[in-house]
């Protein structure tokens, strides 16, 4: 019987992310799991189900508490989905249990199973399975949408997490203010924040008086939202996934150097554009965007064929048949 472990970064410097795609591949294990978690919040307790166990490690790069029920034998697997753990380091203790990481970057990495969900290079290394490429994208099924977008009204979304440490909405807001200041369009706008974020009353002071911008606290029923638009600014994390599936053109900003290499791997694939961090370069591919309906389709049609929602599936048989290896 599968017992699973899940060792997540939850600390706000981290997002959501990666709580958010293991919780998508958690929705297919059908037993109860144990997650360890670097702080504990009402987000986190709301959201995982209520016959999981929750601990809080001592920081984000601890996983004491892990080890001990490890040897307490409650669990025969574990997944890690952090920067901050150094699964190597956690391999070689030899807990004899399997180990699977989710990873975004290039690294050499001693796991059992190694997910990248990015569309990246990854050197292979013996005795280490792979699942590479964003066919497995831990993005809820919800998400995935073909319905056609309609283009004789643009609704710009707005999302660079919860957070948004890096202020890159602030920009975003500037820019389209710019293109509303010098042109007739009318452009509706819609961003995101979690109730934490330290923008938040920067941005209603933007937006104060322009009635097409809404500013969304802590939202729900998300994919609704991706439905309405038909065009987003985000990072290439789990949420430019949802949005892919849900058939949004994206521009990409990076909102760190592993983002910087991730948006040229998007981009090459056909499934975004990209801007810097700056107002100039925003404005300029917000321009080319809403002006050119047939690269929108385009960057649809390409997301469509890369993510089709199902890689938290995928991810959780993988887990199963692991378990039943060592079994």
């Amino acid at each position: 019987m599968l017992k699973l472990g899940i060792r997540v970064s939850t600390e706000g410097s981290s997002g959501r992310g990666h709580f958010h795609r293991c919780l998508n591949i958690r929705r297919y294990i059908n037993e109860k799991v144990y997650w360890f978690v670097d702080e504990q919040s009402s987000f986190i307790k709301n959201r995982i189900p209520n016959f999981d166990y929750l601990f809080v490690e001592k920081d984000r790069n601890n996983f004491l508490t892990l080890r001990k029920y490890i040897q307490k034998s409650h669990i025969n697997c574990v997944l890690i989905d952090s920067y901050h753990i150094n699964v190597t380091d956690f391999y070689n203790i030899n807990l004899n249990v399997p180990i699977i990481a989710l990873i975004d970057k290039n690294i050499r990495i001693k796991a059992d199973l190694v997910v990248s969900p990015q569309p990246i290079d990854i050197e292979l290394q013996n005795d280490v399975k792979y699942l590479c490429g964003p066919k497995y994208s831990p993005i809820n099924s919800i998400f995935f949408n073909k319905d056609k977008k309609e283009f004789f009204k643009n609704k710009i979304l707005i999302s660079f997490g919860a957070y948004d440490n890096n202020r890159i909405s602030i920009n975003v807001v500037k820019a389209i203010k710019n293109i509303l200041s010098s042109n007739s369009w009318k452009l509706d706008v819609v961003i995101l924040l979690g109730k934490d974020s330290l923008i938040i009353n920067e941005i209603r002071t933007l937006i104060k008086n322009f009635k097409n911008f809404q500013l969304i606290i802590e939202p729900k029923n998300i994919e609704n939202i991706y439905n309405e638009c038909n065009i987003a600014l985000g990072a290439p994390g789990l949420s430019y996934m949802e949005r892919l599936a849900s058939g949004l053109p994206n521009i990409l900003i990076p909102q760190n150097n592993i983002h910087i290499d991730l948006i040229d791997k998007w981009v090459k694939l056909g499934c975004a554009i990209k801007a810097e961090n700056s107002i100039r370069s925003i404005q300029d591919s917000l321009n080319l965007l809403i002006l050119d309906n047939t690269l929108k389709n385009k960057l649809i049609k390409t997301g469509h064929k890369f993510i089709d929602g199902k890689g938290g599936i995928r991810i959780a048989k993988e887990i199963k048949k692991l378990v039943n290896f060592y079994d």
